[in-house]
């Protein structure tokens, strides 16, 4: 389990632009730090943006489509999503820093736009979800 202070939280997110932010709950579990935002679709859908390291050290960008049901505590998706990688360098060491940098230029018009233009991620185990 990770270990954050508060103000490493603040000081990371201060950081951040275009409503970008450190996903802590991915944090205290996995021990590594991404970034996450989401984009509201309408009252019951919206998207998940995750910027992160993928098994490669390549900076990729993951996409979720979510229910939420008002009143519902949880909301639920299907499928595996899209990905998208945005660096095809293979970083020696995952660095936050360089995951903030993206977060200059990934605007909520930038993030559709990948979105639209990236496929749902396919695997022989899980029936693809529905584009979105």
């Amino acid at each position: 389990m990770g270990k954050i202070t508060q103000e490493q939280i603040k000081s990371i997110n201060s950081k951040c632009l275009n409503d970008w932010r450190l996903d802590t709950e991915y944090f205290i579990f996995h021990n590594e730090k991404t970034l996450i935002k989401h984009i509201q679709l309408d009252n019951e859908h919206y998207l998940e943006f995750k910027l992160r390291y993928n098994y490669k050290n390549q900076i990729s960008l993951h996409i979720s489509k979510f229910y939420h049901k008002q009143g519902d505590y949880f909301a639920s998706s299907n499928g595996l999503g899209k990905n998208k990688v945005l660096n095809e360098t293979q970083a020696k060491r995952k660095n936050v820093n360089d995951l903030i940098e993206f977060t200059k230029t990934l605007t909520d018009d930038e993030l559709m736009q990948i979105n639209k233009n990236t496929e749902v991620t396919k695997s022989c185990m899980f029936v693809a979800s529905e584009q979105f």
